[in-house]
């Protein structure tokens, strides 16, 4: 039997058909986030498509623009992570004056180390999960400018092919709005490869990756929270939540009307006489404003006004006791927001009623350790980034900080040596390189009584006793007692008392307190070298047989 013409073209048409149909289906479903209980993942059945993390990113503003509970978690964690802002100090002068001169960049205050731009990151990182600081770099000079690409420019990452950790380059792709003085121009597809910023190849960056450009000057740091380690991307803080904070949204929403619906009827009037009864009662009650227009004949009685109704006829209120759940029933899926969040109900309420005194340190000690653990992070993000602004500065031709750069022949990998260190005062330190230890610190979270806190460093430095046990160094314990009392710009007060750095233990002044006091310790070595000589002279005696 001869074959139809055309029919394998047919059916591949029907197959393709059917194809595109459930590929839509697909994009249908992740487009749909906020519409179903889950979410499928890529074919790699680890993380989400870029298409899924885009809409869930819209979700994470969208709610924290409009939702008060996630917008109080995000606030919350925020305003516990940098209200009280954070301290960067390093320990040799010429290490902290590159530090500070990128830190008072005007750009870099604003994108990065002002409390607003703070404040902005922390948010940020929360919803997005995902930062992207990029770096330029003036090669002459080392001087170092910092900025961000936003999320949903970065398309893809680009792992070492041998270790699934190790991220190499970033796939940008954005749009350039051209400036013409005649008139509004389309905008500008670009794209273009980022490098990670610890990769270095041993032969240097390519000129181009798969056809498109690498811009091997502007390398990125790549932040990312709420991901495990072989994802790409993070996911937002917030996602887990946000069910939930639309389902109490929606409860409450449909508690007020249900409130407002039952307000419509707030009495009941049972009367004989059937339907001719019924119209007299109404007849009494109806309103005439609409009917005469010259005045109302029949006003509604004033409040607490006295109701005369004849036998058969019997008023009384609308009863609405348990005629409906009431508004706090959906407190549970607020709970559910409180554990997504990590928030504890009081801070995303504002109601101090649902909190008491001897439950407060129990239930918020897991809540104060996430903050603690966010803190962390910002340090070691900030760390990371200064300490790369102070290698940028040996690298440079004309930099501030000299040094030697020794690459690996291996791996590739850069040891960076600062140069040796003449002048210290201290001789321990004298002829080694440069101490590039950078203090990161933020001052406590919460508010304790400053007594006891100084009673606890001052038991700290002397062990209990009257004078100094030299336990830790006298700047840092002047540092702990500034920040237990509250003191701002800590840096400068320890400036002016100590102005020639970290005294020597024989040039410390005296301990306070009374004469006797201070003569105690001189007592006790007294006393200990008494008993040795009392102690070696018995042993002498016993020796030449004069001592039984």
């Amino acid at each position: 039997m001869p074959r139809k013409k055309n029919s394998l073209p047919e059916d591949m048409q029907a197959a393709l058909a059917e194809n595109e149909l459930l590929v839509e289906r697909i994009v249908e479903l992740e487009l749909a986030l906020e519409d179903i209980g889950w979410q499928s993942l890529t074919e790699t059945d680890r993380e989400f498509s870029r298409d899924a993390l885009r809409r869930i990113v819209i979700l994470a503003r969208l709610y924290w623009l409009k939702n008060p509970l996630i917008k109080r978690a995000v606030e919350t964690q925020t305003c516990y992570v940098f209200a009280l802002g954070v301290t960067t100090k390093a320990k040799h002068p010429a290490i902290d004056a590159v530090i500070q001169a990128f830190i008072d960049d005007e750009k870099n205050k604003a994108e990065l180390f002002d409390h607003q731009a703070l404040m902005l990151k922390e948010t940020e990182l929360q919803l997005f999960a995902n930062l992207f600081f990029v770096f330029f770099i003036n090669s002459s000079t080392g001087r170092v400018r910092i900025r961000t690409v936003p999320f949903h420019e970065v398309q893809r990452v680009v792992y070492n092919p041998e270790d699934s950790n190790d991220p190499w380059y970033y796939l940008r792709e954005w749009q350039e709005f051209p400036l013409d003085t005649a008139g509004p121009v389309p905008p500008v597809r670009r794209a273009a490869y980022y490098p990670d910023w610890r990769y270095r190849p041993r032969d240097g960056h390519p000129a181009t990756l798969y056809g498109i450009e690498v811009r091997a000057d502007t390398p990125i740091y790549h932040v990312k929270v709420n991901a495990l380690s072989d994802m790409q991307f993070g996911v937002s803080e917030v996602y887990a939540g946000l069910d939930w904070a639309r389902a109490y949204k929606e409860y409450l929403e449909n508690w007020a009307s249900v409130a407002k619906a039952l307000a419509r009827i707030a009495t009941v009037i049972t009367t004989k006489g059937g339907k001719k009864g019924v119209t007299a009662a109404k007849t009494r009650l109806a309103s005439t404003l609409s009917n005469t227009g010259t005045g109302e004949t029949n006003p509604a009685p004033v409040q607490a006004s006295t109701f005369i109704q004849a036998e058969g006829t019997n008023l009384q209120p609308f009863r609405t006791a348990g005629a409906q759940a009431g508004m706090d029933d959906g407190r549970r899926l607020m709970l559910m927001v409180c554990s997504s969040t990590g928030i504890m109900e009081p801070e995303l309420t504002g109601d101090p009623s649902t909190g008491n005194l001897a439950t407060a340190k129990t239930m918020e000690r897991p809540m104060e350790l996430r903050f603690r653990a966010r803190q962390e992070l910002w340090k070691g993000v900030m760390h990371g980034i200064l300490q790369y602004v102070v290698n940028c500065s040996v690298r440079a031709e004309n930099g501030p900080i000299g040094g030697t750069v020794a690459v690996d022949e291996w791996t590739g990998d850069e040891t960076i040596t600062l140069e040796l260190d003449t002048e210290n005062p201290d001789e321990t330190k004298r002829g080694k390189p440069l101490d590039r230890t950078i203090d990161v610190t933020f001052p406590p979270m919460l508010e304790h009584d400053a007594n006891v806190q100084v009673a606890a460093i001052k038991e700290a430095a002397t062990l209990g006793g009257l004078s100094q046990a030299r336990t830790m160094p006298k700047m840092l314990l002047s540092r702990l007692l500034l920040q237990a009392l509250g003191v701002e710009n800590i840096d400068a007060v320890l400036d002016e008392l100590f102005p020639d750095g970290e005294p020597e233990p024989e040039d410390e002044p005296p301990v306070s307190g009374s004469d006797d006091d201070r003569e105690i310790p001189k007592l006790e070595r007294a006393m200990v070298e008494a008993a040795r000589e009392l102690r070696d002279a018995i042993r002498a005696a016993k020796k030449a047989g004069v001592w039984e």
